[in-house]
């Protein structure tokens, strides 16, 4: 799993790739179960197989869910995201008809509002498997797995901006070296340390100076975007 961290002063924009081949010797449709934080919004999700790429578009769920199985049963290769009904804060992913062999990249983008601690540091978390505190009692997703049964590695860069000035950045598990890219320490970047195996939460804290300070941030919005 790869994961870029994109924090523009109190936001975090994150982007999740997901690689995943196909190593059995048949056709086979996957289900992936992930948490996301609970006041995350997904605004992008696209799969890429080869150099066909589909870029995902919001239908209501009935409909996308018919979609999704006729194109399943007719062999075509097809993919759905979807909020899960036991939990809003799990989100499944289900992979149709992936041949034998195949490899297939899939990638989530949400934005996230970071809340400000007590020590007054903002806190992002990258949730890593279903603890009990996203399941629902009596709920039928797994709701946790052991630390030796994960599969994968995780990869993740931040890149953090903001008007005021980066103080530090810490975080529940190894990093690199910070590294600010201006002289007045209002851009940094970081990586987690090669080989972290994604069994736990990653937490990350970003210190400002002046924390508090009233600030405002502007982009450039998106041309071709509905209104």
């Amino acid at each position: 799993i790869s994961v870029e961290v994109r924090v523009q002063d109190h936001v975090a924009t994150v982007s999740s790739t997901l690689q995943y081949v196909n190593e059995e010797e048949r056709p086979l449709e996957a289900l992936f179960v992930f948490p996301l934080p609970a006041e995350a919004a997904v605004c992008h999700f696209s799969a890429k197989i080869g150099e066909q790429e589909i870029v995902a578009e919001v239908q209501d769920r009935e409909s996308a869910r018919d979609q999704y199985d006729d194109a399943v049963s007719s062999g075509q290769q097809t993919f759905l995201l979807e909020e899960s009904a036991e939990s809003p804060d799990v989100f499944k992913m289900s992979v149709g008809c992936l041949l034998a062999g195949q490899n297939a990249a899939v990638t989530i983008i949400y934005v996230t509002e970071l809340a400000v601690q007590a020590d007054h540091s903002l806190r992002f978390c990258l949730p890593a498997v279903l603890n009990p505190r996203y399941t629902p009692a009596g709920a039928g997703i797994v709701s946790e797995i052991s630390s030796g049964a994960v599969p994968y590695t995780l990869t993740l860069s931040v890149h953090v901006s903001s008007p005021k000035p980066i103080s530090k950045l810490e975080s529940s598990c190894t990093l690199d070296p910070l590294v600010f890219l201006h002289s007045d320490h209002t851009q940094a970047t970081v990586n987690l340390s090669p080989g972290h195996m994604f069994d736990k939460d990653v937490e990350l804290f970003v210190y400002y100076q002046d924390t508090h300070q009233p600030s405002a941030i502007v982009e450039a919005g998106v041309n071709t975007a509905p209104p």
